[in-house]
């Protein structure tokens, strides 16, 4: 991993942090939003909430060395939160020999990859949509949580904790809309001269309609026009028999592939 790639992961955990730290209270109890430090990692857990977007494990070996002791913190924290699926995230020049036996054994389970991407500094790229792309704020926070929970199989009641984004300043959420009805949804996260692009959605509805182009490129200028140097996002590794809608779009775009980062679920689920 080099200097970028350890930069897409400070972000990357900026970002958890303030998805937690935005959460209504209510919200938050409900689902059973908890963020806990482990080792040189974050270990997020929604018990109320089954989505795998809520329930994994951050930065785990950027700092040291991932080792079966590490592995056991993780898994003991899951246990405690009533939390029995989730995914570690880890690269595979971070593991110690023993935590590789450990994640190849019986306990632990390879999911699907996710691919992370980078760009150098972004600058306006052309789109079109027939759909009306709008910059939201707190009072439409609901639109773009509704969106984004519907896209990636997250619960209703876990709606106002994405649109709890929009009290954060750094993030820059945007709303494609059908007259008033939301079609689509994205965010950037904007740190210093780093971005984040994360949460890009659509309704099945209003799919093959340039939202997700449309907002892709909403987000790059306003990434553009705050002087960011580098931008990261991610998607789902490349695998035989899956469209890749979101990678070959991500591409489009002008960014690169960074680096693969493996997940690992428990085998127990």
């Amino acid at each position: 991993m080099d200097e970028i790639d350890h930069k897409s992961e400070e972000i990357e955990r900026s970002t958890l942090e303030s998805l937690h730290q935005c959460c209504p209270s209510d919200t938050r109890n409900e689902i059973g939003l908890d963020l806990i430090e482990v080792s040189d990692c974050i270990v997020a857990l929604a018990a109320g909430d089954p989505s795998i977007l809520l329930n994994r494990t951050l930065g785990l070996g950027t700092k040291k060395t991932v080792s079966p002791e590490s592995l056991d913190a993780v898994a003991s924290a899951y246990s405690a939160g009533n939390v029995s699926n989730y995914f570690i995230h880890v690269y595979d020049d971070t593991l110690s020999d023993a935590a590789r036996t450990s994640l190849e054994g019986s306990r632990f389970v390879k999911k699907r990859g996710w691919m992370k991407f980078r760009s150098g500094a972004p600058h306006e790229r052309a789109a079109s949509t027939d759909l009306r792309i709008e910059k939201i704020g707190v009072e439409r926070g609901r639109d773009f949580g509704k969106i984004v929970c519907g896209a990636f199989g997250m619960l209703d009641k876990s709606i106002p904790l994405l649109g709890g984004l929009a009290n954060d300043e750094r993030w820059h959420l945007f709303v494609s809309y059908d007259g008033d009805r939301p079609a689509g949804a994205g965010a950037l996260f904007v740190d210093g001269d780093i971005g984040w692009l994360e949460w890009g959605a659509t309704h099945p509805d209003f799919r093959r309609r340039g939202s997700q182009g449309s907002i892709m490129a909403a987000r790059l200028k306003i990434a553009a026009d705050l002087g960011c140097r580098h931008v990261f996002t991610e998607t789902g590794e490349a695998v035989d028999g899956d469209p890749q809608h979101s990678y070959r779009n991500i591409m489009k775009y002008g960014f690169e592939e960074s680096i693969l980062r493996q997940n690992f679920a428990p085998s127990n689920v």
